[in-house]
């Protein structure tokens, strides 16, 4: 019996890793329509968490599309889409996102929007400016 060499898997195996590091991104109309706010936050969490980001892109702007009554979660989802610009350098897309998810909150009636998304906006807003100076 012959034994096979383990150079000959070695293009097999990295045409599996690189397979399977691609990103497959979702249209909107593949994503169920009877997701939960935690449903879309989570499956855009695991891509964000996995680097696919344009994949938890289209989870949160699905939701604040299907969700227009929702004003909480899409305050949460705006931020999430600006702090994934944030991450990815695009800090002129992030500053603009951030910017209009604090006019949301300069005209949101007081205690209808949780205060963590435009605190941590106010704060990556303030390292932007930061950055830009150094």
């Amino acid at each position: 019996m012959r034994l096979l060499r383990p150079r000959c898997f070695l293009p097999a195996a990295a045409a599996l890793l690189l397979f399977a590091a691609c990103e497959t991104v979702p249209e909107p109309a593949e994503i169920p329509a009877d997701l939960s706010r935690q449903e879309y936050f989570q499956r855009a969490q695991e891509a964000y968490d996995q680097r696919h980001y344009d994949t938890a892109l289209v989870y949160y702007r699905t939701f604040i599309e299907r969700n227009p009554d929702d004003v909480a979660g899409i305050a949460a989802a705006e931020y999430e889409i600006a702090f994934i610009h944030y991450r990815r350098d695009e800090l002129e897309v992030a500053e603009e996102k951030f910017l209009t998810l604090l006019a949301r909150y300069e005209a949101a009636e007081e205690g209808t929007l949780p205060d963590w998304p435009r605190i941590l906006a106010a704060r990556l807003l303030d390292r932007i400016q930061e950055e830009r100076e150094a």
